[in-house]
């Protein structure tokens, strides 16, 4: 026994040594690419004259183009200019393909007019942009509830990230969904509030298209495995938390009576279930539970548009997802499961009261969710959802992709 447990011990600690090699040798190699590389590249390709029709888009977050860019690219092409994306791959096959797209990138970003991105992106804050050009963070939520960049300090994996690589440098502008946020978005950035536009964001212009909500639930019901034989007339509830844990390892939750719910709502509604976009494998319905529940929760692959399910659900059930935010748009009920309100706070704090902040009922247990639900109509505030839209998406009114188009490529 105890010869097994000294093996395991030396096989750990030879592990950690290993993992604790390779975070070195990833550090000295970014570090390698913000000081010498993105510089000399930027340099070398801003030495010829800004192409005023050329507008870049890149993203880190994925390989695809996010739904945050998209209004803005069609709108931008339709109307002449050379539009370019560049998606990061989650890994690059070798050293060489990684400066091959870095190379290619900055042969645009050196000449182009303007750069939108919508998160970190690290070549951006290693070279200051040469006077003409603009670079935009559209950022990837309208608003923000949680604390983040800056606005957390040296907590937690985003204050390392923030002292690693000064990110959220040399923006020219940011993108609001409202002048109100703009405080809570210059906290974040270490910005200046001057930077910060409430201008709207591109991706909510589709929220103001009478025929693309009223397309929606047939899009959405057709999309979803398995809805289109067991939704009838029922009403579609639409759960959608964020993660738990870290942006690196996310998870999620099996807090949700899903039985429970189906005995008390299964004659009027179906539930549609849409995990963040972090968490890779993970799922409220494991083993049998799928097959007691076949005819009344569903699971939303990620491939269905956000829009398309948020505009084809009739009520919302979410935590601290920002996707609140674009809901409220809407004008329908929502409603806030926080069973873990305390836990979740103390590792993610809010910036705003969330017992104030929330435009709909709050639930700890899947008894009250059902309870509440069940009282709905009658006791949706719309009022209290007018206020909160005004608040916090007032800039978001169908015209957002034109005006910051008119800001950040035309001026």
């Amino acid at each position: 026994m105890g010869y097994d447990t000294m093996k395991e011990r030396r096989q750990l600690a030879k592990e950690l040594d290993e993992k604790q090699r390779q975070l070195r040798q990833q550090k000295q190699h970014d570090d390698w690419l913000a000081d010498s590389v993105y510089p000399s590249l930027y340099t070398h390709y801003s030495k010829k004259p800004i192409d005023p029709k050329l507008i870049v888009f890149a993203s880190s977050k994925s390989e695809k183009m996010p739904h945050t860019m998209r209004s803005l690219f069609k709108m931008l092409t339709d109307k002449g200019y050379t539009c370019r994306f560049f998606g990061v791959p989650a890994a690059f096959k070798n050293r060489k393909a990684e400066h091959d797209y870095y190379k290619e990138f900055f042969a645009a970003y050196g000449v182009c007019k303007c750069l939108y991105i919508d998160d970190i992106f690290a070549p951006v804050y290693c070279v200051e942009p040469r006077p003409g050009q603009h670079v935009v963070q559209l950022w990837h939520t309208p608003a923000l509830l949680r604390k983040a960049g800056y606005a957390i300090g040296k907590r937690g994996v985003a204050g390392e990230i923030v002292d690693r690589r000064l990110v959220h440098k040399n923006y020219t502008d940011v993108v609001a969904s409202s002048g109100y946020v703009k405080n809570t978005l210059a906290s974040v950035f270490n910005c200046s509030e001057e930077i910060i536009h409430g201008w709207g964001c591109a991706h909510t212009d589709v929220y103001f298209d009478d025929d693309f909500i009223r397309k929606s639930r047939h899009d959405l019901i057709r999309l979803v495995p398995n809805l289109t034989s067991q939704i009838g007339d029922k009403k579609i509830l639409l759960y959608a938390p964020t993660y738990r844990g870290e942006s690196g390892s996310a998870y999620t939750h099996r807090m949700l009576d899903l039985l429970l719910l189906k005995r008390l709502l299964g004659d009027k509604y179906v539930l549609l279930i849409r995990m963040h976009p972090l968490i890779q494998d993970g799922s409220l319905m494991t083993g049998d539970l799928r097959d007691l529940v076949y005819d009344f929760a569903f699971e939303v692959p990620q491939s269905v548009p956000i829009d398309t399910t948020l505009c084809g659900s009739d009520m919302l059930i979410t935590d601290y997802s920002t996707i609140l935010f674009e809901y409220s748009l809407l004008d329908r009920p929502m409603l806030f499961y926080a069973f873990d309100f305390e836990q979740y706070t103390r590792r993610r704090p809010l910036f705003y009261d969330y017992a104030t902040f929330v435009p709909g009922p709050i639930v700890y247990d899947s008894a009250q969710l059902a309870d509440a639900i069940l009282a709905m109509p009658e006791t949706y505030n719309s009022e209290k959802m007018r206020h909160f839209r005004k608040k916090f998406m007032g800039g978001c009114d169908g015209h957002s992709t034109e005006r910051i188009i008119h800001y950040t490529v035309k001026k």
